[in-house]
């Protein structure tokens, strides 16, 4: 081929597309670190707000005085703890989505009372039952250091990483561990307005008398009977055939009515 005859050139691919395809790359990946802090760390970063470890996804602290003690105690025996998994946003602070009970424990024990009021009394020890009864406060110098020095691996998820895919594993997560009901779970997945807004109904004070609750339910049973009449009245009994599949699929965005749609019935 001769340089006068024409030779075939291949346009440079658009900035868009490139941008495009790196796009599409970082969708659907996971970055995590992972580290070992001390309860005394975490308990810091709680305290200034820099950690939520009750996030609006999260369900209430449910544990009683025997369980959250018997926690405190695996800690006095060097006992290896279960992960607690964390999520970075954007706002600057960390989110747990895996792990709120045993932090819980650990924070209110410092502190000296659970997040309803009641003193946290260590109760039901079997090796150190000579702690029984006796706060945070009354414990040994060294024991005190104990606790506070434990040490938890964390697993955080970077704000890189993808939302959806994070709450995808929260799901997970959560079926290895202390049972979620149907409520809590979707609380946990399904994020948003409609979700909040479902919370926001349940506390109303004519709803909650004629429940005959003198305080929003723990386990979010009222928030479920919320839904359940928003999933009747905008579907009809005649399209739901298959409940809890049905209520998961209402939740999803894209397939519940807006708060626009919802306001007016407030």
């Amino acid at each position: 081929m001769s340089e006068d005859e024409e030779q075939i050139e291949f346009d440079s691919p658009l900035d868009e597309e490139i941008d495009e395809a790196a796009a599409q790359e970082g969708r659907n990946k996971i970055f995590t670190d992972q580290g070992d802090p001390e309860i005394d760390s975490l308990y810091n970063k709680w305290k200034r707000g820099k950690l939520v470890i009750q996030p609006d996804f999260q369900r209430q602290f449910v544990w009683d005085a025997a369980k959250s003690s018997r926690l405190i105690e695996s800690s006095l025996l060097d006992i290896p703890l279960p992960v607690i998994y964390i999520s970075q946003e954007n706002d600057g602070r960390e989110y747990v989505i895996d792990g709120q009970q045993r932090l819980t424990s650990f924070f209110s024990f410092i502190d000296g009372s659970f997040p309803g009021g009641a003193d946290f009394r260590l109760s039901n020890l079997k090796v150190f039952s000579e702690l029984n009864r006796k706060k945070f406060a009354d414990l040994p110098e060294n024991d005190q250091d104990k606790v506070r020095y434990c040490k938890i691996r964390t697993i955080t998820f970077r704000k890189e990483s993808d939302p959806n895919l994070k709450f995808e594993i929260f799901e997970r997560l959560n079926t290895g561990s202390v049972s979620l009901n149907d409520q809590e779970l979707r609380n946990c997945i399904y994020r948003g307005h409609y979700n909040l807004l479902l919370r926001e109904l349940a506390l109303d004070q004519e709803f909650m008398a004629l429940m005959g609750l003198a305080r929003p339910d723990k386990r979010m049973k009222d928030v479920e009977l919320v839904l359940r009449f928003s999933a009747f009245y905008h579907q009809t009994y005649l399209n739901i055939n298959h409940v809890h599949q049905n209520h998961h699929k209402f939740c999803r965005p894209g397939l519940l009515p807006s708060c626009g749609e919802l306001s007016p019935r407030r």
